[in-house]
């Protein structure tokens, strides 16, 4: 079942770097974030009706206020910059929480690895495992030190020797491999942060970890999962009996919108997952950062955001 929206205040500003800032909202009734746990994520819906997904780095234990970290883009697409425009008592809309980026508690050992503001995710992990006593590593790398925003955080869960801040104008690139290579057996990696990160973590981890070990979060869809044939398809709505045509140069949410279908969306880019459907037939050509490798494998769930079919038609669960 989707999240239901709702309304909430923001209550408070805090300034964690010259570009990044905390905002924590409460909501107007009800406690919401009692859903929250590490790895999830809100919707918020901004004034200038952009709609934008950002992940909980903490929350309040009553469920009723929860806060995210959001670094200035100045060449972004808005988001960022419309989010620090914001004031105390601004109200807004939020959905969720969501969680596509699940922690296994019963790890072994856990290395979790935050480039600059993907230390959202990473943060809420640590202070999880922490409180469960919970073997865990946590590697934040920043450009510098004054970019580390999340360090004085960090610092005060009381990893000791479990932390290391890498600034990459002092020590220059880390060396996954190695970190990598000194892991406990049966650990797991999590990652978040850029792109470049990203694939360097993965690439690391392909010879190293099995899949079901490595985990991981994009900011924006992997351009590679993004290029393919574009052909047009029909999809079939199994509730109705409706039948849609996709054209080459439209999405199948595109196509939905159109006739008046309602579905759940977000980040229309296929990495907040708000848009999954169950497909009851035909084969999906997935494109998103969500599904994992075996749940794209299943073909019983797609984003329809940026998927497409590999035949064609698709049978829906709508």
């Amino acid at each position: 079942m989707s999240p239901t929206p709702f309304s909430a205040i923001l209550t408070s500003i805090d300034r964690l770097s010259d570009e990044v800032c905390s905002f924590t909202f409460e909501a107007a009734q009800g406690m919401p974030f009692q859903a929250a746990v590490p790895g999830a994520h809100i919707d918020i819906l901004l004034p200038n009706e952009m709609l934008r997904q950002y992940s909980l780095w903490k929350w309040a234990p009553d469920g009723r206020s929860g806060s995210v970290a959001v670094k200035r883009e100045d060449a972004g697409r808005g988001g960022s910059k419309a989010m620090h425009a914001l004031t105390i008592g601004t109200q807004v809309t939020l959905n969720g929480p969501r969680n596509n980026f699940p922690l296994d508690e019963d790890a072994p050992h856990s290395i979790l690895l935050a480039g600059g503001i993907g230390a959202t995710p990473i943060y809420a992990m640590a202070a999880r495992l922490c409180d469960l006593g919970r073997p865990v590593q946590v590697h934040y790398l920043t450009r510098s030190q004054a970019h580390a925003a999340f360090q004085p955080a960090f610092e005060g869960l009381g990893l000791g020797n479990g932390l290391s801040c890498h600034y990459d104008d002092i020590h220059g690139l880390v060396d996954l491999g190695g970190l990598l290579d000194a892991a406990p057996v049966g650990s797991h990696l999590y990652v978040c942060g850029p792109e470049p990160l990203l694939q360097a973590a993965l690439n690391a981890a392909a010879s190293r970890l099995p899949e079901d070990q490595v985990h991981f979060e994009r900011f924006a869809a992997d351009p590679n999962a993004l290029e393919g044939p574009s052909d047009s398809f029909e999809i079939v709505l199994a509730k109705s009996g409706r039948s849609l045509r996709v054209p080459a140069d439209r999405s199948i949410l595109d196509s939905l919108q159109e006739a008046g279908v309602a579905v759940d969306f977000g980040c229309t880019e296929g990495v907040c997952g708000a848009c999954i459907v169950d497909v009851l037939a035909g084969e999906v050509d997935h494109r998103d950062s969500v599904l994992t490798s075996d749940e794209q494998a299943e073909n019983s769930m797609m984003c329809v955001c940026v998927s497409r079919a590999k035949g064609k038609s698709l049978t829906l669960d709508l």
